[in-house]
């Protein structure tokens, strides 16, 4: 396998290594992945009307593979009798599904949900059908019976009890996130990062609302951080704002566990930085920039005066006090609102 991903894909693994997932070829294999999406994009996938308020629902159900309850957030718009949900399932978040209301009742026929891509191999995941009771506002969702998906028939997504409640968010300030490693490995370069679903104060937020961003530091240069299609080949078009709930299952994991970069000059970077941006109605709000250095010069020249607040933080991005003992990542503040940061050992 040609990187280490940090997440589980239940009911696959067999499959996947019997369609021989890792391709020498991924320039040729991406080909026929997006082949396969073109044919099925023609009209098969579900999409609601473009200009449509998508509503915030929390999702509450049981899952009966690993027999826990699970939440997560899903979307879901209203148009007259059509009702449409995204993120029923948790391996194609992306994914609609479109059902019709009558009578207190939302039903949603069986129907093909989308290409699930996994290393450059395709799959057609299906949805299995569902009915839910909706209350008067629509502000309510019940579903004893649950819902399946499916690939190839075999069931990946298995919900029972099923409650989407919707909810209001507020705007928020994120947390700052965190890098906590830089890291060379046979195929590149990546760095490991907590990216906290909380706000400055600590509250829990929607990881739905949630993206980051990259930033690079070249000699005090600063730019964002595209992710190309030339080097991130599952990606269709550039991005520059990552979801937090976004994977390529390749190079990108979900909440920016794991993320490769790419580029020529990149033992020439001084520092990589990120930042979290939540969106609420469309008003974004942005962390502070969290800085790693990749070139430690810039912080042992820096001068206790130009230090306005120092900060601590454990491997796992939460602030401690400054007498943990430990690897710890020293974040200090300066005065023109720079953020260095560095790891040290108490």
């Amino acid at each position: 396998m040609k990187k280490n991903t940090l997440f589980l894909i239940v009911g696959l693994v067999a499959m996947i290594a019997q369609a021989g997932v890792i391709n020498q070829d991924k320039a040729a294999k991406l080909q026929n992945v997006k082949a396969s999406v073109a044919m099925k994009a023609a009209g098969d996938i579900v999409t609601p009307p473009a200009d449509a308020e998508q509503m915030l629902y929390s999702f509450n159900g049981f899952d009966t593979y690993i027999s826990q309850n699970k939440t997560f957030e899903v979307f879901v718009v209203i148009d007259n009798n059509d009702i449409y949900i995204k993120g029923l399932s948790e391996y194609f978040p992306e994914g609609w599904v479109k059902g019709t209301i009558a009578d207190g009742v939302a039903t949603f026929p069986a129907a093909f949900m989308g290409v699930f891509e996994i290393w450059g191999d395709v799959y057609d995941l299906d949805f299995d059908g569902a009915e839910f009771t909706v209350n008067d506002d629509a502000s309510v969702l019940t579903s004893p019976d649950g819902y399946t998906t499916s690939v190839w028939g075999d069931i990946l997504d298995e919900f029972n009890d099923v409650t989407l409640t919707r909810v209001q968010p507020e705007a928020a300030t994120p947390a700052t996130p965190t890098i906590t490693e830089f890291t060379e490995d046979d195929y590149g370069y990546y760095i490991m990062m907590t990216v906290p679903a909380t706000d400055v104060d600590g509250n829990d937020i929607f990881a739905a609302l949630l993206s980051y961003q990259l930033l690079v530091d070249r000699n005090g240069e600063q730019s964002v951080y595209v992710f190309s299609p030339d080097d991130y080949l599952f990606l269709e078009e550039e991005m520059t704002e990552i979801p937090y709930n976004y994977t390529d299952y390749y190079d990108i994991d979900v909440a920016g566990k794991q993320v490769y970069l790419y580029g020529d000059d990149i033992l020439e970077w001084t520092a990589i930085g990120v930042k979290s941006i939540y969106t609420v109605d469309g008003v974004s709000n942005s962390s502070d920039i969290f800085w790693f250095p990749l070139n430690t010069t810039g912080i042992d020249n820096i001068g206790a005066n130009n230090v306005v607040e120092t900060n601590y933080y454990d491997l796992q991005g939460r602030k401690v006090d400054a007498n943990t003992n430990g690897l710890l990542i020293k974040q200090m503040r300066l005065q023109d609102g720079t953020v260095k940061a560095v790891k040290v050992m108490r």
